[in-house]
């Protein structure tokens, strides 16, 4: 039967639509392809990543974590020993000849205490996720990096101003006469100790209880350079006297600032016994308030009574307690001011729905006075013995510290009463928090066995709480726990030293073997103190 010419017309647009649909779609897929060619490989080359490569890309998050942990420590050291450094040439040349020295000092601790805060975030209860840890340990790594090379600069030209080798023998005899004083005051402190341990427990006086301990080791260890040193001068070896002239002056400021220490503590805690029982009288009128106000909700108001009567009930139950404690053989103020505190605040807050602006600042303003003491108190015991013992104390405690002086510094410069009493209360609680990690780094830290041992090889714990450095001879281990001596290791820490000893928990097995070398302290960075002296 013949074909319609209807029919094949039809059949011929049909094909012709088919062919030109597949015409357009090939063409735009080519089209597609050249352009994503074009964006991907401008003028044929490979385009580079946007922003810097990772240099910590090949880290796992916690290995960063540690590097950044080691990277706090060594910079911390640094400034503290910087920081030391800047008073011995204030008192041998003045301030006004140091004023360079001291801007740079000053840069550094508001740096590292940038630093220290993201480290503090880090450790609160607010987890943040892989991105932004790894983007935070690297900002704790890049202001290391700023503080070290900030200190670094200063160094060489701080060296010239002291010109430890041409006064050399003036130095060695005013260290000789100042370290015969402190020989003959360790009676006198020792005295003073046994006096605070028989009115005051174990735990108000951890942060001192060793003092007198490490002062001797101290002494101990600037005597032996002080020989060394005269040793040197003999032999007309200037550079090695002013090394020995620097570790006993080093040592005899240590042991200067231990026993100040003791004699500061003993005043406080002498005087915070009163604050004590200052705090306790308004704490229970506190709480007798607080009854009052739930007998007048007579079963009303819901949450709000429930969390008022648990805070009255709490505070009740600290003063009740404090009360029996002041009348022990042994107390700890300090401890108990910061109990009453905790209470106080709890109140506060539970009774803040039942009072107006004006009478929740003048509550405040009556406990401020007292919880400024105790939080300067207990800052200034931590520092202290985190200084005097840098070579053991690890980045929690230091972290801790530093959040502590924060913390401090807003309460003392807030004009609002109430968040001034918050941030006080917040400061005593961190330096508390700060020594109780620090003794802890202390009580595990061991010294290598190749520094005069005679066994040799391996790790030999030689102390524990009460102090370590006449364990070691000459005074060795107390220098090396002071942060004296630095532990040199090659691969670790900054610039291939590892900046005083840390706990066992990151304590490497290869890093203490026998005849490794130490190095002294020095104002400036860990990069400093990598290169050779001078």
């Amino acid at each position: 039967m013949p074909v319609q010419t209807s029919e094949v017309d039809l059949f011929s647009v049909l094909c012709c639509l088919v062919v030109a649909v597949l015409a357009v779609v090939l063409g735009l897929t080519v089209f597609g392809r050249r352009r994503r060619r074009a964006q991907g490989r401008p003028d044929s080359a490979p385009q580079a990543p946007a922003g810097p490569a990772d240099p910590f890309a090949a880290y796992t998050t916690q290995q960063l974590n540690t590097y950044a942990n080691a990277q706090l420590v060594a910079v911390d050291n640094a400034v503290r020993t910087s920081e030391q450094e800047l008073g011995f040439a204030v008192a041998q040349y003045g301030a006004d000849a140091v004023t360079a020295y001291a801007a740079a000092v000053a840069a550094a601790k508001e740096q590292l205490g940038g630093a220290f805060r993201i480290r503090h975030q880090l450790d609160d209860e607010l987890p943040e996720d892989e991105p932004t840890r790894r983007q935070l340990l690297r900002d704790i790594v890049d202001r290391c990096t700023a503080v070290d090379r900030r200190l670094d600069t200063e160094a060489d030209a701080f060296e010239r101003l002291r010109a430890m080798q041409a006064n050399a023998e003036e130095l060695s005899a005013s260290l000789t006469a100042r370290a015969g004083q402190l020989r003959q005051a360790l009676p006198t402190a020792e005295a003073t100790l046994t006096r605070l341990t028989d009115r005051y427990t174990e735990g108000a006086l951890t942060p001192i209880a060793g003092n007198v301990t490490e002062a001797t080791a101290r002494l101990d260890f600037a005597d032996g350079q002080l020989h060394e040193a005269a040793t040197a001068l003999a032999a007309a070896d200037r550079g090695r006297a002013a090394l020995a002239i620097r570790g006993a002056e080093q040592a005899v400021g240590q042991a200067s600032n231990l026993l100040d220490a003791l004699d500061r503590a003993a005043a406080e805690l002498d005087a915070a016994g009163a604050n004590v029982t200052r705090l306790l009288d308004e704490v229970q009128a506190e709480v007798a308030a607080g009854k009052a106000a739930l007998q007048a909700a007579d079963g009303t108001g819901g949450a709000d009574r429930m969390n008022l009567a648990a805070a009255v009930a709490r505070a009740d139950q600290v003063t009740g307690d404090v009360r029996v404690h002041l009348a022990g053989a042994r107390t700890d103020p300090l401890g108990m001011m910061r109990r009453l505190e905790t209470a106080a605040a709890g109140l506060a807050e539970a009774m803040g729905s039942m009072r107006d602006a004006a009478e929740r600042s003048q509550h405040a303003r009556r406990q401020l006075e007292q919880a400024l003491y105790a939080a300067r108190a207990a800052v200034g015991s931590a520092t202290d013995y985190v200084t005097t013992r840098r070579g053991a104390v690890g980045s929690t405690a230091r972290a801790r510290l530093s959040e502590a002086h924060a913390q401090l510094d807003h309460a003392e410069n807030s004009s609002d009463p109430v968040t001034a009493l918050a941030a006080a209360e917040r400061a005593h609680d961190l330096a508390s928090q700060a020594v109780d990690s620090a003794r802890d780094d202390v009580e595990r830290w061991s010294f290598p066995s190749g520094y005069g041992s005679p066994m040799g090889g391996g790790r030999v714990v030689i102390g524990g709480p009460g102090g370590f450095g006449t364990a070691a001879a000459g005074g060795m281990g107390g220098a090396i726990l002071g942060g004296i001596l630095l532990d040199s290791m090659l691969g670790g820490g900054t610039g291939g030293f590892r900046i005083g000893l840390t706990s066992e928990a990151n304590h490497r097995d290869d890093a203490t073997a026998p005849g490794s070398q130490t190095v002294q302290g020095r104002f400036g960075g860990p990069s400093t103190w990598t290169r050779p002296e001078k």
